[in-house]
Formats: C-alpha cells, structure tokens, sequence
C-alpha cells in the first residue's frame, strides 16, 4: 500500500497583487490628452531610490502632436532620465499601444507602481499649471433684427501655442435680448475654459475675457460688486450669477474690445455666434452644423499660428 500524499510547501509564497504592483520598478509613462493638446509625464527613481520625473511638453515642443510626435517627446524624455531603463510601465492603454508601435521602448503590458503613476501625474500638473497662464477668451453674441434666437460664441487661446478652442451655441430667447446672449456667450466659454482646466478653480493662471459689450461688463461688475441689480432682466441677472459660481477662486480679468474693428479674436467669436443663430433659425442639422464649426477652428489655427497675430 502506498503512502497517503503529504502536502509540501508552495514553490512561491503567495503575495498579494498590490503588494506585487506597488514593488514595481522601472520607468511609467501616463499622458492626458484632449482634443486641442496633450500632456504627458515619465517618472522613474535614481540608484538611491529618489523620484525622478520629466513633464512636457515643453515651449520648444509641439503642444497638440500626432500620436508619432508624442512618443518621440516620451522617447526622448526617457532617454535623458540618466537611469537604466529596465521596463516601461504605461498609465493608460493607448500609451501602451503608442509606445510599442512608434518607438523600441521596452514596454510591458504590467499594471505601473500606483506611487509612480500618482508622482508622475503631479508632474502634468505642474505642466496645466504653467499651460493657463496667459489665457485669453473671447466670446460674442448675435441676434437678428426682430428675431428671439441668441447665438453664441467663443475662442479660447493659449500662449504656449496649444491649437484654440472654439464654440457655437445657440438658445432661444424670448425675453433676454442681446446683453443675456453676451453674458450666455461669457458664461458657456468660460464653462468650457474650466472643464478643460479645472486647476483655473485653485487660482493657477489667469485668464482674460473678451467682449464688445460695455453693457453686458458693467453688469457682470455690478452684480460682482453687489449692488442692487433687481431693476434688471431676470435671465440677465441668472447668467450674471452663473459667471460669478463658475469664476469663483479664479484669476480672470473682464476686458471691453470694440467690435467689428479687425480685433482677431473678436472677430472669430463674432462669425461663430452669427453661425449658430443662422443655422438654428434655418434648422441646420448637426452633423452640417458641427462640419461648419469644424471649418472655423482650422481657420483659427491658421490665424493664430501667424506671427502677426
């Protein structure tokens, strides 16, 4: 009669998948991008076990690059970390993808250290940080004769070169008139303006809005100054308080232009508000709409990447 199996130690003792992550060791990539830029951040740690992290892009780099672009910026950042490179961990899966199509990293399909990826993605925002200094949004609004529809635009731009942000927008209005369509043009551009970059809400950067309406700034300055405003449009004032909820912790400085007199921005806010109220007033579907504002932002890029401008 054999003996009764007797059971033996694991080959490997058993460790948790957290505690197997977090003592991971290499280089981590993660980037953050939207469809006007990207941001990206590597992080890896020198022979004494301190952080070593590299954010761009940089001034001197394309601030929206193609899928190549960024991973020659990621490359070359990793190559000057100085350090044996080892692994490379990525965030995200599209980076991954990235990474082992365009370059000869050694990327791994490994989840990265939570640490690293934390460390790494401080680095990009200390980049969104740098990025919303200096920004400037221009918004209008247009309102035909004898007409109840507001249309609104806007164009957000940036310093470091980063492509523009654009919108077009519509509403109804029976009872608001013009002044309620610029206050909604403000208060949806700079709607957009945060989303975008929701560190402008901690007082990082600063941020210029631009209008041709003196009526619709001194109301906005009013309301901010709390004097009594009751004896003004209701949807007037409901924008007012929206811009002064969204603006709160905010650096953002109101400034008057004068209208129709060749300002760049202005005037492409000015054709995306008359876009949005014709192709509202003409029952334009989207798909035509949103292919018309498309034609707008390439405009903008070229306008904006002149050295005139």
């Amino acid at each position: 009669m054999s003996a009764a199996p007797m059971p033996v130690p694991p080959a490997r003792r058993y460790v948790p998948a957290l505690v197997e992550v977090s003592a991971r060791r290499g280089v981590t990539v993660t980037v953050k991008r939207q469809p006007n830029l990207a941001r990206w951040a590597v992080h890896t740690q020198d022979a004494s076990g301190a952080p070593i992290v590299i954010a761009g892009p940089d001034g001197s780099q394309e601030q929206n690059p193609s899928n190549k672009e960024l991973a020659a910026q990621i490359a070359a950042a990793v190559s000057s970390l100085g350090v044996e490179v080892g692994q490379v961990y990525c965030a995200e899966y599209e980076t991954s993808n990235i990474l082992k199509t365009k370059t000869d990293l050694p990327v791994t399909d490994l989840s990265p250290n939570p640490e690293a990826v934390a460390a790494a993605r401080e680095g990009i925002e200390e980049v969104e940080r740098r990025m919303v200094s200096g920004l400037v949004l221009a918004c209008d609004a247009s309102r035909g004769k004898g007409r109840n529809v507001n249309g609104c635009g806007w164009v957000l731009t940036y310093r470091t070169g980063a492509d523009p942000v654009i919108g077009a927008y519509s509403k109804v209005a029976d009872h608001g008139r013009i002044r309620a369509g610029e206050l909604t043009a403000i208060r949806r551009g700079l709607q957009q303006a945060v989303n975008l970059h929701p560190v402008l809400r901690t007082g990082a950067g600063d941020l210029t809005v631009l209008s041709d309406s003196q009526n619709a700034l001194d109301l906005i300055a009013r309301y901010n100054a709390g004097e009594d405003c009751t004896a003004e449009d209701s949807e007037a004032l409901k924008e007012c308080g929206r811009i002064a909820g969204l603006t709160r912790g905010m650096k953002v400085n109101f400034q008057w232009v004068r209208g129709h007199a060749g300002h760049p921005l202005n005037e492409l806010a000015d054709r995306l508000a008359k876009l949005a109220r014709r192709n509202h007033e003409l029952g334009v579907d989207e798909v035509t709409h949103r292919s018309m504002v498309n034609a707008v932002r390439e405009d903008a890029k070229t306008l904006l990447a002149s050295p005139a401008v």
